[in-house]
């Protein structure tokens, strides 16, 4: 099983916090999306609280708290995976960040660094599925063209949905 996802996060630091999270899963209609409520906006950017936090509350999200949030995303992999614990799912982001804020989101909640085995999840960046670096501009312009379509970008959601298309249409 294959899952984009896409995070948005307070700001480019390493001390940055998740404010939410959107997956969709490559070959289902299957989508999943959450607004983190024990975020701490006060240290959202001012590119953040211009562009991140006024899309807030569009596409149903549930809002949870990271705990929750971390329950209801391995709650949501096992559904994935039809009760076959033993199906692996790769998860595939466009940038390291994100998987930084959902390892953060598992080792906060369980105390573990081993989340992702006893998930039996594996992180991937699309420039480690596919050599985008000959077709890079192609790349970049299959998500611009999914966001022109869309009118949204930088939301969690509709950034995994762009990057899924991407991924399939290049």
């Amino acid at each position: 099983v294959v899952v984009f996802y896409d995070c948005e996060f307070t700001d480019l630091t390493s001390n940055s916090e998740l404010l939410s999270i959107g997956f969709v899963v490559s070959d289902l209609a299957a989508e999943l999306y959450i607004e983190i409520a024990d975020a701490n906006l006060e240290t959202a950017s001012e590119f953040v609280r211009k562009e991140v936090l006024p899309l807030f509350g569009k596409f149903n999200p549930e809002i949870l708290t990271r705990s929750n949030a971390a329950k209801r995303i391995a709650g949501w992999l096992d559904e994935l995976r039809q009760g076959e614990r033993c199906r692996q799912i790769v998860v595939v982001s466009d940038s390291t960040w994100d998987w930084e804020h959902l390892d953060r989101l598992f080792g906060q909640v369980s105390g573990q660094s081993s989340w992702s085995f006893r998930l039996n999840v594996v992180g991937r960046t699309v420039g480690q599925l596919v050599d985008i670096s000959r077709e890079i501009t192609g790349f970049s312009e299959l998500i611009e063209k999914y966001h022109g379509e869309h009118n949204f970008r930088h939301h969690a959601l509709v950034d995994a949905r762009a990057l899924k298309s991407a991924y399939w249409n290049r």
